[in-house]
């Protein structure tokens, strides 16, 4: 059984620093409380206010006038973030304080950032813990108004699996993740928050049933090259069985003799679907509001034309909201060609064969990048590449770049496709 006291953190000992065992927190406390104490000032103002006014409202509808539809915008954002509120109150429940103890103190550049992060004992045991370290510079602009806004660039960002033994932490069963990063020299060191500064965090996140956990950690990262006493292996990654477990959870394979057939299914990216449909009706019904309260007043050309664009917008978003969610991939790959078909709703919307021979190369392509919290959730596509720069999609919807260089080894090997 390991010990988290075990797992001292030592500083820089040319600096005389004395090792240090207090642990890293995440934002998540600070967070539940921020969300709750804003829910509830909010629902506190809106309710009263909406009951109070309700009659005179309801009153205005039923005239016509479709300004009181804007007034359910106030109590619907009350309702989400409750919403937001409960789920992080259930995760905290679930997860609590999650503390990290960095070995060595403080992360290294030009030797290791690595640690060990704590958590309840009755954590699920059998599936995947990642962990994400990202370096990240926040700077400071200036819009059209002349106002100072805060914006992020990643400058380093590299993730892995996280090794799970049993240990104790305050007396009680816990699951530590260790994880170990090799970061390379010349990358900036931490510093202190100002208008513009370089920073360091650590990403832990899993998915499972109920909560999923989802941590950050801010901390500091100098170049010290000291290296870890954690006693991990080299480059700590996920085996790549495990990966080929996560490859075939999003999509149906079969193998043969010179044959490599891989399907994906529709009912991917649900909540992308749903998001992006929720946006197109929301765009649609403001656009109904806008050309109403348009053609009410003359001479307000702008609430029509404002309306006619969102109309147009709506259209477009709603499409791609159900295209999404229910479209599916079909790739074949047999000595000589590549067939791929793409269908909706079992509609078959193109199909292509290309001879083996007008493909140059096999490659990853970035298909999606999003930010939250200085995190970057890029996802990718393996994609064939033509000799006249022409692409053909082999796979799709691979979130993280190890699960991507997977998916493109194994397609490489099965399929007998060049490099």
């Amino acid at each position: 059984m390991t010990n988290v006291n075990t797992h001292l953190v030592k500083g820089n000992k040319n600096k005389g620093d004395a090792l240090r065992v207090d642990p890293i927190l995440s934002d998540a406390k600070s967070g539940l409380y921020g969300i709750w104490v804003f829910t509830l000032c909010w629902n506190a103002m809106v309710w009263p206010i909406l009951v109070a006014a309700g009659g005179v409202l309801i009153g205005q509808f039923q005239q016509g006038d479709w300004m009181p539809l804007l007034a359910l915008l106030f109590p619907l954002v009350g309702i989400v973030c409750l919403a937001v509120g409960i789920k992080r109150l259930l995760a905290w429940r679930r997860f609590g304080e999650t503390p990290l103890f960095l070995n060595p103190f403080p992360g290294s550049i030009g030797g290791h950032v690595a640690g060990t992060i704590c958590l309840p004992g009755s954590i699920p045991k059998d599936i995947r813990y990642d962990v994400s370290l990202v370096c990240v510079y926040t700077y400071e602009t200036r819009d059209s108004d002349n106002k100072h806004r805060s914006a992020e660039r990643m400058i380093w960002q590299h993730s892995q699996a996280a090794h799970l033994r049993r240990g104790m932490s305050r007396g009680r069963d816990s699951m530590n993740l260790l994880f170990r990063f090799d970061v390379p020299e010349g990358l900036p060191r931490s510093e202190s928050k100002s208008g513009n500064y370089h920073h360091w965090r650590i990403h832990v996140h899993a998915e499972m049933e109920g909560v999923d956990l989802d941590r950050f950690f801010d901390i500091p990262v100098h170049p010290t090259n000291e290296q870890t006493t954690l006693g991990l292996k080299h480059n700590i990654r996920q085996k790549s069985n495990q990966y080929l477990e996560q490859l075939t959870s999003i999509m149906r394979v079969e193998v043969g003799p010179d044959m490599l057939h891989m399907v994906f299914p529709q009912g991917r990216r649900k909540l992308l679907g749903a998001v992006t449909m929720g946006a197109g009706i929301l765009l649609l019904v403001f656009s109904f509001i806008m050309l109403r309260l348009g053609g009410q007043e003359q001479g307000e050309f702008m609430l029509t034309f404002a309306g006619l664009i969102c109309l147009l917008v709506s259209a477009p978003v709603m499409l791609f909201g159900l295209y999404v969610p229910c479209n599916a991939l079909d790739v074949k790959i047999v000595k000589g060609s590549i067939t791929v078909r793409r269908a909706v709703l079992g509609i078959g919307l193109y199909r292509k064969k290309v001879a083996m021979s007008q493909f140059k190369q096999v490659a990853l392509e970035e298909s999606m990048r999003s930010q939250v919290n200085g995190w970057n959730a890029v996802t990718y596509r393996v994609i064939a590449m033509g000799h006249n720069g022409e692409k053909l999609i082999l796979a799709e919807g691979l979130k993280g770049k190890p699960l991507a260089e997977e998916a493109l080894h194994f397609i490489r090997a099965n399929g007998n496709l060049v490099v």
